[in-house]
């Protein structure tokens, strides 16, 4: 028997419509610190950093700002490349609840995963 009553803090997000907006702040946030982290080991100001970009510094305070969400793959690679990290994006099916409405997963077929990396 489960002792506790009522909802997930999953399921009040998706009941207010905000789970993908959480979701994306705190990857957001986790890429800001890691970034901050590794500019931090080369020693890297984010005037320089915006040069190693080739973009302008106030792009480079977006990528780092963990308040916005916002940052487009391009800039993701750019970042990535300055920074000398992979950057790996994957959809990660193994905590996939269901298939989409209307499909069915193959039985006896691995799940397929998109992995990107850049160096």
């Amino acid at each position: 028997m489960n002792p506790h009553h009522g909802s997930t803090l999953d399921s009040l997000f998706d009941e207010l419509g905000e789970r993908d907006e959480v979701e994306a702040l705190a990857a957001k946030k986790i890429l800001a610190i890691q970034a901050e982290r590794r500019m931090k080991e080369l020693g890297l100001s984010t005037t320089r950093l915006a040069e190693r970009m080739h973009t302008s510094r106030n792009q480079v305070l977006r990528c780092l700002d963990q308040d916005d969400a916002g940052i487009t793959l391009k800039m993701l690679f750019r970042l990535s490349r300055a920074l000398d990290v992979p950057l790996r994006l994957a959809f990660d099916e193994r905590i996939a609840k269901s298939p989409p409405p209307g499909r069915k997963r193959p039985v006896g077929r691995k799940r397929s995963s998109i992995q990107v990396r850049s160096a």
